[in-house]
């Protein structure tokens, strides 16, 4: 107790809501852009910028004649300018960890 307010330390909750608002938009940019739901397992197993490059390729289908690598590259193309847009971060590998490495709080 500090002041009359109770701080309360490792509250259990669901892993989407401990969630960074930054990942929160970062993530439905993703949804958005690419007509792609992520849900609750956005921050479950979509870790790095790769998880979600795969992700988006995975459940997702190539426009104007694009063969996959094409696809992914341009997919890659958009994940880097959304995480750009609502991270701030422009500098990163398709294997840095959004907390970890990039430090995405």
């Amino acid at each position: 107790m500090h002041g009359g307010h109770i701080f309360l330390h490792n509250v259990h909750r669901p892993p989407h809501a401990s969630m960074s608002w930054a990942l929160h938009e970062f993530f439905s940019a993703i949804e958005e852009e690419f007509g792609v739901p992520i849900g609750d397992a956005d921050d479950a197993y979509l870790e790095t910028p790769g998880d979600v490059i795969d992700f988006v390729v995975e459940n997702s289908s190539p426009s104007d004649g694009m063969d996959s690598s094409e696809y992914r590259d341009h997919v890659a193309g958009v994940v880097g300018e959304i995480m750009a847009r609502t991270l701030g971060v422009t500098r990163y590998s398709e294997s840095s960890r959004f907390v970890q490495d990039l430090h995405v709080r």
